[in-house]
C-alpha cells in the first residue's frame, strides 16, 4: 500500500506551519519574473558541531537557517524547483523575522515530497 505523506501529512503541516513567500528565480528560471503565493516552512536554529566519535564540540547559536516546501506545490502552479541562487522573500509577521535570503544549498529531497533548502539572510552592506 503506498501513502502518499504530501498529502495525507506534509498538507497539514504546512497549513499550519508555513508561510508565504515570494521568489526571485535567479538560478531556476533565469530572466523570469518574481512569483508570489508559494509558502515555505522557515526554521532558524543552532549548529550542532560534533567530532568522529559523535561528540559535540560545539554549538552555535541561530546559524542554520532552512525552508522546507512541497514539490507538488510547485508542480502544480507550473513554477520550477527552487535551486542554489534563488532569492526568497518573507513579509515580517509579529514575532517572526522577515527579510531577503539566498539559497546557499539544496534541495535535499526526503522521497515524501518534500524538498530541503539552507538559506542565508541578506543583510546590507554597513557605510
Amino acid at each position: 500500500m503506498v501513502v502518499s505523506f504530501s498529502t495525507l501529512l506534509y498538507s497539514h503541516c504546512f497549513d499550519m506551519y508555513a508561510r508565504t513567500m515570494t521568489v526571485t528565480p535567479l538560478a531556476s528560471n533565469p530572466g523570469a519574473p518574481a512569483y508570489t503565493g508559494m509558502r515555505a516552512i522557515y526554521n532558524s536554529g543552532p549548529l550542532t558541531i560534533t567530532d568522529e566519535e559523535g561528540i559535540v564540540t560545539a554549538v552555535i547559536e541561530d546559524h542554520e537557517t532552512i525552508i522546507d516546501i512541497r514539490t507538488i506545490e510547485f508542480d502544480d502552479g507550473g513554477f520550477a524547483i527552487l535551486q542554489q541562487g534563488d532569492l526568497v522573500h518573507f513579509d515580517a509577521d509579529t514575532d517572526i523575522v522577515g527579510g531577503d535570503f539566498k539559497i546557499t544549498e539544496g534541495p535535499e529531497y526526503n522521497s515524501g515530497g518534500q524538498a530541503t533548502y539552507y538559506i542565508q539572510k541578506l543583510e546590507t552592506a554597513a557605510p
